[in-house]
């Protein structure tokens, strides 16, 4: 019985492994697309409200820390044949990955004429049955298909300003 959960330690290991790295490429890949698409607009600003600036900052920390910390514990916990410091090591960077992640998926950026949810380009002429719900979400139609996104840390007047122009 013993051999039978290491194995499936194992095995779940080498899939918190690929998570890791799944979410740590569309992390990569997020950054790199905002950079692309500031350099396209030059007018583009995180639309953040108070809240939105220190949970997006507290976020970033504890990716950084959480990232070079659970590697450090998987080294730690492969030089000194520890397999509970190399487990947990890549339980807390597959954990602060997702919820990073996710969280950066949903992040706002406003210009002149575009506006960027996530990965996504938007011109704010062919938005379509804009709707700003209680539930902290705004939904519209962009090229024939339904959109919605969390605006609990998104400056609202500033992002209804933008949209009604």
């Amino acid at each position: 019985m013993d051999n039978f959960s290491e194995i499936l330690l194992s095995i779940f290991s080498v899939l918190l492994i690929l998570i890791f790295a799944w979410f740590t490429f569309t992390i990569a890949n997020i950054f790199v697309t905002i950079r692309k698409c500031k350099k396209l607009d030059n007018s583009l600003k995180f639309c953040f409200n108070t809240s939105g600036k220190i949970v997006y900052l507290l976020l970033f920390v504890l990716y950084i820390v959480g990232t070079i910390g659970g590697i450090a514990a998987v080294v730690y916990g492969l030089m000194n044949d520890n397999m509970n410091f190399y487990r947990n090591g890549i339980n807390l960077a597959a954990f602060v990955s997702v919820v990073f992640g996710y969280m950066l998926s949903s992040i706002v950026l406003v210009g002149r004429k575009n506006m960027m949810v996530g990965r996504m380009m938007i011109d704010y002429r062919k938005l379509k049955k804009v709707n700003y719900t209680y539930q902290n979400k705004m939904s519209f139609v962009y090229a024939q298909h339904d959109y919605n996104f969390s605006t609990r840390f998104v400056d609202k007047t500033q992002l209804r300003k933008i949209i009604s122009k």
